[in-house]
């Protein structure tokens, strides 16, 4: 089972959806769920679950704010918001899938199309920040009328990294099969991980370009189940909607699952907060310069210009003054000193590993532009 489905729309007549409420609390599991999404309030959440035969697990979620933060922070455009849409979206509901708080999921998407390429960070705390390498993308709709994430991606590949923080970190890649971000998910689920997996995945872009939808579904099938199960789950998605018809109808993470599971026994288990966060700081941000070696620090010094970093996953700006970028070579000069002294090796980067920093780390993905 490998199906999927992505949807991304340009909509021409605005139109509020009433998100609609669970009657099922009944069970006790579901009436937790309800409370854990009660105390989340307006926030984008992720829901996860498992049929009571648990041969099937299951998420889903909503992530119009986690999106609409995205493309405030990077002015995309619409096709660029449907696409970093999308994978934020997929990196929500593989979060909840890490049980130590120090996991990390990086998704970097690579293409040959304009958009260049993406990526995006996920932790087991709900918080995504993600990027375009080109975020002003402008192409014609596609036939279907809808925005064309596939071409403005291009052909390329996709890449997976688990950071761990007990060894190397997990590392899958393989070629994009559309470039739809939904199709490539369940592509990895399949190759990567063996599971089959379907991936529904949607962004709405608004006539004002803001973000009027966003949200999407990962359904697994686990080790065990039967062809009747098989059967029955590819019997209820062929009659599923778009991601975003499903939410502008007003249906909730808990109502596109049953939708999809149609008459499977589901039972929801937890309700997680999902929000775009960058824990870039200007102490992180430090490292980057730290981590460039004595001979470049010197040079910086030399302009004797202030030099601004900019967090390409927020946009944040960090400047540092001729005087700060002297203090932090005078703090390398001594680090390479001293290792020098000790392994003879002249040159070290930064003492605490940021020349080889993670994503996560807030320091990894930074833009030096001097003044």
């Amino acid at each position: 089972m490998t199906t999927n489905a992505n949807d991304s729309s340009a909509t021409q007549n605005p139109t509020t959806a009433t998100a609609s409420t669970d009657p099922d609390t009944t069970d006790a599991g579901a009436a937790e769920v309800a409370r854990q999404i009660a105390a989340i309030g307006d926030g984008d959440y992720v829901v996860r679950g498992i049929t009571k035969d648990g041969l099937v697990r299951a998420f889903a979620t909503t992530t119009r704010r986690t999106v609409q933060a995205a493309r405030d922070a990077h002015a995309t455009s619409p096709v660029v918001t449907a696409a970093l849409g999308r994978l934020l979206t997929c990196g929500a509901m593989m979060g909840s899938l890490l049980k130590d708080p120090q996991e990390l999921f990086t998704f970097i998407v690579r293409g040959d199309g304009p958009i260049g390429g993406l990526t995006v960070t996920a932790d087991a705390h709900g918080h995504v920040k993600g990027y375009a390498a080109n975020p002003d993308v402008w192409i014609p709709l596609s036939a279907a009328g809808k925005l064309d994430v596939g071409t403005a991606v291009g052909k390329g590949s996709l890449t997976v990294i688990q950071d761990v923080p007990w060894g190397e970190p997990y590392t899958s890649q393989l070629n994009l099969v559309s470039g739809e971000i939904g199709d490539d998910m369940a592509a990895y689920f399949v190759e990567s991980e063996q599971i089959p997996t379907s991936v529904g995945v949607g962004v709405l872009v608004d006539t004002d370009l803001s973000v009027k939808q966003a949200g999407g579904f990962i359904i697994q099938l686990m080790p065990g189940y039967t062809e009747e199960t098989v059967e029955r789950l590819e019997a209820s998605l062929r009659g599923v909607k778009s991601v975003t018809a499903m939410l502008e109808e007003g249906m909730t993470p808990l109502d596109m699952l049953r939708h999809a599971l149609g008459g499977l026994d589901f039972e929801p288990l937890e309700a997680s907060p999902v929000s775009f966060h960058c824990n870039c700081s200007r102490e992180r941000t430090s490292r980057v310069l730290y981590a460039l070696g004595t001979k470049e620090l010197q040079d910086l010094v030399n302009e004797g210009k202030p030099v601004e970093l900019v967090c390409n996953f927020c946009n944040s700006a960090y400047t540092f003054g001729v005087d700060e970028v002297e203090k932090i070579l005078a703090e390398a000069r001594a680090h390479a000193s001293g290792a020098q002294g000790a392994d003879g090796v002249g040159d070290a980067q930064g003492a605490d590993g940021a020349g080889d920093a993670r994503a996560s780390d807030g320091a990894g993905d930074v833009t030096i532009e001097r003044e």
